[in-house]
């Protein structure tokens, strides 16, 4: 699934724009979860881990779990199975989400609360992040539907012209979607936090206390371990920071996932609502967060926003966070500038 903040987050990829779908799927493989240190932990318990990696969402998803044997492994394969449902729900093909695009309406009461979120999250942020940039995104090629490239004026326009996230309407029954003609809706700023979160509860109704599941960077650690997380460096290989999580969720946004250079100047997949152009903030955007959704719409919402005017709302929210400006300047949160350098080189 594509989205104004697609994640590989945490678990860093780089991109081109010669073969961005094929890099994606293999660079989503490495993975910075540093799990040699809970494996290490873990294998000092009564219980084993047990892990399942498979391609799903157009990236790479990891599930681990710490318990019995035939528990742990049928905790995994529900919560695979619970993640297969909701990306056939949200996905860009054959979904309930190209549904409503292409008859304006659908009943349902999951998409209805995942768009009610993400409506939530547009008012917050001040119109940062949006559920309606897919015309836009699609002239940009950012959803795989051509090559990347700068949309032409009259792209530009009708997007433009369009009521965006003002023509999505919400029906008093908990179910009815409806947007007005000529909007195209898109979830994946917020699809892939969602199904991580739900994914973790099926796992926690079947008794697993200890586990991860990473979809391309969304990360959510559940149970008492402490995990190490590694943020990738935007620029460079290899890693900035490594951070303790503990039963909560990280998801990082930057210009480094999905982009093309043109005449010298780097244009990413995060769209300002505002304008349709890319936003020219940051590098990258961390979120650590109590659920995956709030991690993956926050890094994509500040990545436009703006830390600045962010920080309040973030700290209301106990949510840490972690910018790295074009110049390379690093500004955190207290708990994440413990882990993290002030200035990366570039």
């Amino acid at each position: 699934m594509c989205s104004q903040a697609q994640k590989d987050n945490s678990y860093g990829e780089t991109s081109s724009p010669h073969n961005p779908s094929t890099l994606k799927k293999i660079l989503s493989v490495f993975v910075l979860v540093f799990v040699f240190f809970a494996l290490f932990v873990w294998l000092k318990q009564p219980h084993a881990v047990y892990q399942e990696k498979f391609f799903l969402m157009d990236t790479i998803v990891e599930i681990m779990a710490s318990g019995k044997q035939d528990e742990a492994m049928s905790a995994i394969d529900a919560s695979h199975k619970e993640l297969k449902r909701i990306d056939a729900k949200f996905g860009y093909n054959n979904s309930l989400v190209t549904k409503l695009n292409a008859t304006n309406m659908a009943e349902d009461k999951e998409l209805y609360e995942v768009i009610q979120y993400g409506m939530g999250i547009n008012r917050l942020s001040q119109g940062s992040f949006s559920l309606s940039l897919r015309p836009i995104l699609d002239a940009w090629g950012f959803s795989g539907t051509h090559t990347y490239r700068i949309p032409t004026e009259a792209e530009f326009i009708k997007w433009k012209n369009s009521n965006q996230d003002s023509g999505i309407h919400l029906g008093n029954d908990g179910a009815t979607v409806t947007i007005d003609k000529g909007m195209g809706i898109d979830v994946g700023g917020l699809a892939e936090g969602y199904g991580v979160d739900k994914a973790v509860a099926v796992m926690r109704s079947m008794g697993m206390k200890t586990g991860l599941i990473n979809a391309g960077g969304d990360i959510l650690c559940f149970g008492k371990r402490t995990w190490r997380i590694g943020i990738k460096h935007p620029r460079k290989s290899g890693i900035i920071a490594v951070v303790p999580i503990k039963d909560k969720a990280i998801a990082t946004s930057g210009d480094y996932e999905r982009y093309f250079i043109q005449d010298g100047q780097r244009y990413s997949h995060i769209l300002d609502p505002k304008t349709g152009w890319p936003a020219q903030k940051y590098m990258s955007v961390t979120i650590i967060a109590p659920t995956c959704i709030e991690a993956d719409a926050w890094s994509t919402a500040v990545s436009v926003l703006g830390i600045e005017k962010a920080k309040s709302i973030l700290e209301e929210r106990g949510i840490e966070w972690m910018v790295i400006d074009l110049s390379g300047k690093v500004q955190a949160s207290a708990y994440l500038k413990k882990y993290c350098p002030d200035r990366i080189k570039t």
